[in-house]
């Protein structure tokens, strides 16, 4: 996150900042993207980066936000402590990869990364199960 997540309490409740982000992502995907608080500076979107397995389930590295546009903002106040809700994917386009221009016209992620980095690497000595392609 980039900034707090809630304001100053006021009554015993505190002010949460609810938004949708329109995100343009280093693997090349676009997605839409609901949050507590500020956009996330990266996203597990896709295998493309490659990824490491933990605990038996594999995890894909975290694509960096190339581009941010913000679909919609709100504020509500909630209890004071009340934790942050998870964020939530909406929306996720095929991969960009072909250069293309964002909202603003500037030049935005086509995927620049190759179509695979490497094997997964186990942080602790799991494997995950085989999936049927």
């Amino acid at each position: 996150m980039t900034g707090p997540t809630t304001g100053p309490a006021i009554d015993g409740k505190e002010l949460h900042r609810l938004c949708v982000f329109a995100l343009a992502l280093t693997c090349g995907h676009r997605v839409t993207l609901a949050v507590s608080g500020w956009y996330p500076v990266s996203v597990a979107c896709c295998d493309r980066l490659g990824g490491t397995i933990l605990h038996g389930s594999y995890v894909p590295y975290a694509s960096d936000v190339d581009y941010v546009s913000v679909v919609s903002e709100d504020y509500e106040y909630r209890p004071t402590g009340s934790p942050r809700e998870p964020d939530q994917l909406l929306a996720r386009q095929p991969r960009a990869d072909e250069p293309h221009r964002g909202p603003d016209g500037r030049w935005v992620s086509a995927g620049r990364y190759p179509a695979r980095v490497g094997a997964a690497d186990s942080l602790d000595g799991t494997t995950a199960p085989a999936t049927a392609h």
